[in-house]
């Protein structure tokens, strides 16, 4: 998987950082690629399907040096016939200032193992 920076935005009002990236994902001359289990093939690892949200948020992680308690992916959108999804994401200044602004069915998104009530809470 390899994530390229389409465009990045600070976002000064809202004390955040905002991505628009491009997931590649997979090609045909990885599929069934050696050192690759058959339930790894078939969930799409190495050559199939669109990485996971869990995935995407690890790689922007590493790749920006921010804590993954302050990035959330807002969407991704897979394209049609190609291996590669165009995403959105925003990293905040602090949890508290995301969990003030971020709509809650994306906190539970980005975070499905926080209880309810943590993810509820502003």
């Amino acid at each position: 998987m390899e994530i390229e920076i389409v465009r990045e935005r600070d976002n000064k009002l809202l004390r955040r950082k905002e991505i628009l990236f491009k997931v590649k994902h997979g090609s045909s001359g990885e599929v069934g690629s050696e050192g690759s289990s058959s339930q790894e093939h078939a969930r799409g690892v190495g050559g199939g399907g669109t990485p996971s949200r869990k995935e995407v948020r690890e790689a922007l992680v590493r790749k920006f040096g921010c804590r993954p308690q302050v990035l959330v992916i807002d969407w991704m959108k897979p394209a049609f016939g190609r291996t590669e999804a165009l995403g959105y994401a925003k990293i905040y200044e602090s949890e508290a200032r995301m969990r003030e602004i971020e709509r809650k069915h994306i906190l539970r998104r980005n975070f499905p193992e926080a209880p309810e009530g943590e993810a509820a809470t502003a």
